[in-house]
């Protein structure tokens, strides 16, 4: 009779204990692939989508999710902006990127606080021949706030960050300049922009990271980088939190040269290191009241963005003039022209 009664009196316990487990296998942030499942597999978890196109262009996306089953957790928000030659067809700024490393169990995880962080890969039109540029400003705002409101459940508003390359570099500028109030961190990447000293000061509350080559044939490291690092460090609103961290040669992840030195979206593939973890070779880092920085470990972009708040509440207002003025769609329509002759020369090289 006892063994009768321990058995039932177990069965119980299990019985009653398993709702409580099935909930917490069915809640928080969902399980990442690892590093080692690829960057094909990484690519394989991003979902497709497209803006309303609403007064102006739909631009197509891509995007990975933390979010798990019953899970109510608020995750940070990562943008990134491709360069030009990765935007030829739809779906393309993800086959060509290696952002997908960042939506790895291993990087997911270093996001402090939430286990992880959407992210977003918008697409200007290249095989129309539009480029990044200060017409698409509105477009990709809309794009921003439509997937927020998507997902409005699971974004962390205070921690919207972001990131472009080279052309996408210039349009973090453009971004943070008209919509300071939505981003609480930039990182342009051999941006081919020099901002003012006004639109810096416009965007003061925003933590700045540079990422630059000294070698950048591109971007004059000297003229442009240091440049637009000086009215950081002279304007931001806290510039012990913003960043410059210059390159010499440039290396891909796996430690072989890069094609050229203006190629550094390879850079932040690892979080500002190589596939092995390790710091990549002649590179410094400095603050923006004079402190080295050490990227030794974890140390990256992703730990900074985790600690960068800003107080965006969903709402904020336009800082520049009317997007539909005549000369700034003069200055788009010169400026696709001349970028679509700079897409054919990358063609003729093999870039």
């Amino acid at each position: 009779m006892k063994k009768i009664l321990a058995v039932v009196l177990s069965a119980f316990i299990a019985l009653a204990a398993f709702p409580a487990l099935s909930f917490a296998s069915d809640s928080g942030s969902k399980q990442a692939l690892p590093l080692s499942a690829g960057i094909e597999a990484l690519r394989g978890q991003f979902e497709a989508g497209v803006s309303s196109g609403e007064e102006g262009e739909a631009l197509d996306y891509r995007y990975y999710s933390p979010v798990g089953e019953n899970d109510s957790s608020k995750y940070p928000l990562v943008i990134f902006l491709h360069g030009i030659g990765h935007g030829d067809y739809e779906g393309s700024q993800l086959d060509d990127s290696d952002m997908p490393y960042w939506s790895s169990a291993e990087f997911q995880s270093r996001f402090d606080d939430a286990d992880g962080a959407f992210i977003l890969l918008p697409r200007c039109h290249e095989e129309q021949k539009i480029y990044w540029n200060e017409s698409l400003v509105d477009d990709l705002y809309r794009l921003i706030t439509e997937f927020i409101d998507d997902h409005r459940d699971n974004i962390d508003l205070s921690r919207i960050s972001v990131m472009g390359s080279s052309q996408g570099g210039a349009m973090v500028w453009y971004m943070i300049e008209t919509y300071p109030d939505m981003f609480s961190c930039a990182v342009p990447i051999a941006s081919t922009v020099t901002p003012s000293a006004k639109d810096i000061k416009t965007a003061s509350s925003v933590a700045i990271w540079i990422v630059a080559s000294k070698l950048d044939p591109v971007v004059n490291y000297h003229l442009s980088t240091l440049t637009i690092w000086r009215r950081v460090c002279k304007y931001n609103d806290a510039p012990e939190n913003c960043r410059l961290t210059s390159f010499k040669e440039v290396y891909n992840p796996d430690g072989t040269s890069a094609s050229d030195n203006h190629h550094l979206a390879k850079v932040i593939t690892c979080d500002l290191h190589t596939l092995s973890g390790e710091e990549f070779p002649d590179v410094e880092t400095v603050d923006g009241v004079g402190n080295t920085i050490d990227l030794s470990g974890e140390n990256g972009l992703i730990k900074w963005m985790s600690a960068v708040h800003s107080d965006y509440d969903g709402t904020t207002e336009r800082e520049t003039g009317g997007q539909d003025s005549f000369w700034l769609r003069l200055s788009a329509y010169f400026s696709n022209y001349f970028l679509s002759i700079v897409r054919q020369f990358q063609i003729m090289l093999g870039l």
